[in-house]
C-alpha cells in the first residue's frame, strides 16, 4: 500500500528527483530495477507492486530508462581502478538477523549453513536467523540468538586465481 503522501508526490509533473523517488520506493519493498537491453526490468516479486505504483512507473517509463542509464554510467566511471566490491554475509545487530552483500558464490554460502530456497530464488540463512524469520521477541522464550562472538561482518574469501 502506498501513502497518501506518496501518491500526492506521484501525481507531481515528472521529473529525475521524481524518477528517484519511484526507484528508491520499488528497492524499499525488496524489488529492483534494471536494464536489460535497453528495456527496464522489474526484478523479484512484481506482486508486491500496488497497481497505482505500477501505473506510475509505466507513465515514466522512458525517464526511468534515462536515469538507469546515468547510473550505470557513473557506476563504471567509479569503478574503473577501484577494487571489486567484496562479498559476504552481515548480521543486524539490531534484529539478529543475517543478511547477504555483494555477489558470494553459492558454495561459500552452502558451507556457511545457507540454503538456496526454490520459491523465493534466493539463498536463506538458517532458521530463525534469516531477515524474513520472525523476530526472536515474537517467539515464545526469545527464539535462539546468535552466539556475542559472531562477526558483524564475514567476508567471503578472495579467490586469487580467478582474477
Amino acid at each position: 500500500m502506498v501513502s497518501q503522501a506518496l501518491r500526492d508526490l506521484f501525481a507531481r509533473d515528472s521529473d529525475p528527483f521524481h524518477v528517484s523517488f519511484l526507484i528508491k520506493e520499488i528497492e524499499s519493498l525488496g524489488v529492483h530495477i534494471v536494464l536489460a537491453n535497453g528495456q527496464p526490468v522489474i526484478r523479484g516479486d512484481r506482486s508486491i507492486i500496488s497497481p497505482d505504483l505500477l501505473a506510475s512507473l509505466k507513465e515514466n517509463r522512458t525517464l526511468i530508462i534515462e536515469h538507469l542509464k546515468e547510473q550505470a554510467a557513473h557506476g563504471a566511471e567509479r569503478m574503473e581502478g577501484i577494487e571489486q566490491e567484496r562479498s559476504g554475509i552481515r548480521r543486524d545487530l539490531e534484529t539478529g538477523k543475517l543478511h547477504v552483500f555483494g555477489n558470494p558464490s553459492s558454495q561459500w554460502l552452502m558451507s556457511q549453513g545457507w540454503e538456496w530456497d526454490k520459491h523465493r530464488r534466493r539463498f536463506m540463512a538458517p532458521y530463525p536467523f534469516d531477515r524474513e524469520d520472525p523476530h526472536p521477541s515474537c517467539m515464545i522464550g526469545g527464539g535462539p540468538k546468535l552466539t556475542d562472538d559472531y562477526p558483524e561482518l564475514m567476508f567471503e574469501p578472495r579467490n586469487e586465481q580467478a582474477a
